[in-house]
């Protein structure tokens, strides 16, 4: 049976609405018309029932309250202005700039490409719009070709601040990835401090693309983060086979530099780096002949009448409405959470009801711990013990474990469960040239999981691909650990985990 797409309201608060740019499990993005002063709107909206602090979402409704404060208080040519927040009955709601234009992916897929002086015509707008949000203690976090548009006048827009950090915001949960895979930073990956120095990479990510025509760092998704944070990206000049670009290879050095140290310290930076090397001078805003159309498709029948916004809108937009400038509203900022299936034989909302708490204190990566630790398992008390590493805090991995059940627990009481906590320790429980089995890559990636953030899982594949026994696993995972981590205690848990 087909499913029926979702009523379109006729309004949310005073706003008119006209059409759907997007729709997803937190809200709706609508095309709409603001009547007092008579202009096209993009209106956001975000489901009442997350606003009121229920468990589905947590932190949604902060989350949401700070793109508003984060857009909002910027007002800049390059960037989305922000009208208004709001509330009503059903939804809350961000009053937005509308755009008519199309974003850079398009431009990017176009037949006809963009040349080096178009290209670097964009990226000095891009710079200019970040350099003035790092100024106002907003990062982006997300600059991505789908978050940036290009107006009908050729100017650049930077829009999504939905993961937007603020100086006096702290909303990311640890070991949640935040951004897109291949355009964010090393340490976004690393769990390390970010700062605009994660959005003069990306920016690095986008002129590598411009130029060749593909991303520096490319892959499944995995690929991609060990690619980010260990391997060095291949020279611009030489992917794009054209030794006319060999100037941007310095620039492109420092911007996609693994150290945050070593890159342009600010957005102004770069793009002053970007300056020096253009052979000549660059027009404001792209040639109105390189200016794609507004895609626009209006709405001919009358919207229905006032209804209440849906508890679950369907995943699909019922039209496509304008420009392309608000994407669709995810379950969760940051990037796509990959689909992992029900392994065989296991019951989904058992596994949901785990993943779910375990979710509490890792974020949105417990459904791929959870499903995978259950594919080597037989009972959920054995994927509780598999994914407990993950939870740092001691308190709150004892009371996980607390409702695992009857799995044997060591006596660490007695002398002898002592004696032999302390082989395992100290002495590499498993024999010299034990050799690796099923399931140790999952317990050393839950295990890392505290010490390395969401990479951990990749670090772990990686070194037991080049592995023949545990001992030259754990030895090849130690030497991955940055300088700051404690490798004595991360050994210890290692062999502890491995059993």
């Amino acid at each position: 049976m087909t499913r029926m797409p979702a009523p379109i309201p006729s309004q949310v608060g005073p706003y008119l609405i006209r059409g759907v740019v997007g729709s997803g499990a937190m809200g709706m993005v609508y095309l709409a018309h603001d009547p007092a002063i008579d202009r096209p709107v993009v209106v956001k909206t975000i489901h009442r029932r997350l606003l009121d602090g229920g468990d589905d979402e947590p932190g949604v409704s902060a989350r949401f309250r700070i793109e508003a404060q984060a857009a909002g208080r910027l007002t800049h040519r390059n960037i989305v202005a922000v009208y208004q927040f709001g509330e009503d009955d059903d939804c809350a709601y961000i009053v937005m700039e509308y755009v008519a234009g199309r974003n850079l992916r398009d431009y990017i897929h176009a037949p006809r490409k963009l040349d080096v002086p178009q290209v670097l015509c964009l990226m000095l707008q891009l710079l200019d719009g970040l350099h003035y949000a790092h100024e106002r203690g907003v990062v982006h976090r997300d600059i991505k070709p789908a978050n940036l548009l290009v107006a009908e006048d050729g100017s650049l827009k930077i829009t999504d601040f939905g993961i937007a950090r603020t100086e006096s915001s702290n909303l990311t949960r640890a070991n949640v990835v935040i951004g897109s895979p291949g355009y964010i930073a090393p340490e976004q990956y690393t769990d390390r401090n970010v700062d605009r120095r994660v959005d003069v990479f990306s920016s690095g990510v986008l002129l590598y693309q411009l130029l060749s025509g593909a991303t520096p760092f490319a892959g499944t998704d995995e690929a991609v983060m060990y690619k980010i944070v260990y391997e060095p990206h291949r020279p611009l000049s030489e992917a794009a086979a054209d030794p006319a670009l060999r100037p941007f290879d310095a620039v492109l050095d420092r911007a996609l530099a693994k150290d945050p140290a070593q890159r342009f310290a600010t957005a102004l930076a770069m793009r002053t780096a970007l300056q020096d090397v253009a052979a000549s001078p660059l027009p404001d805003v792209l040639p109105a002949d390189m200016v794609l159309p507004p895609k626009v498709e209006r709405i001919d029948r009358e919207p229905v009448r006032s209804q209440p916004t849906p508890t679950r809108p369907s995943s699909r937009p019922v039209s496509q409405a304008g420009s392309t400038q608000a994407a669709p509203v995810s379950s969760r900022p940051g990037t796509t959470q990959p689909s992992i299936p029900v392994p065989t034989g296991w019951d989904a909302q058992a596994l949901a009801d785990v993943e779910r708490e375990l979710a509490q204190h890792v974020g949105a990566v417990a459904r791929v711990m959870v499903r995978r630790a259950a594919r080597g398992q037989t009972s959920l008390a054995a994927v509780r013990h598999a994914v407990a590493g993950a939870i740092a805090d001691v308190d709150a991995r004892e009371r996980f474990l607390a409702k695992a059940g009857a799995l044997p627990r060591v006596d660490t009481g007695s002398t002898v469960a002592a004696s032999r906590f302390q082989t395992a320790t100290t002495q590499r429980d498993a024999p010299l040239g034990a050799p690796m089995r099923d399931g140790d890559v999952d317990k050393a990636a839950a295990t890392l999981l505290a010490s390395m953030g969401p990479i951990a899982r990749v670090v772990a594949k990686r070194c037991a691909a080049n592995s023949q026994t545990r001992e030259q696993f754990v030895a090849r995972v130690l030497e991955q650990l940055a300088p700051t981590v404690d490798a004595r205690r991360v050994r210890a848990d290692l062999w502890r985990a491995l059993g």
